[in-house]
């Protein structure tokens, strides 16, 4: 299945987080704890609705203005134009 980005929006592959690998801590920690993740993530630009941006560059966007749709099994990641804060080469 194929999305085409609208208005304003670019279509992006996510960074796949790293899992947990298990491993016993020095320190108890609560139940459901998560290792506090950057504020910025660098992501690959697949489509775009009309910016100037080269697919296949990769980009800094805030990792909380990622949006993630999904249509059927497939997720779709996309984040607003205005919302990429640099290219990264």
């Amino acid at each position: 299945m194929n999305i085409t980005p609208q208005n304003r929006h670019i279509l992006i592959e996510a960074p796949v987080e790293p899992e947990d690998d298990g491993a016993p801590s020095t320190f108890i920690l609560p139940e459901g704890y998560e290792k506090p993740k950057s504020e910025h993530v660098k992501v690959k630009v697949l489509d775009d609705s009309a910016c100037s941006l080269s697919f296949g560059s990769h980009v800094v966007v805030p990792r909380h203005m990622i949006q993630e749709i999904d249509i059927g099994d497939t997720t779709f990641n996309l984040v607003q134009e205005n919302y990429v804060l640099a290219t990264v080469e």
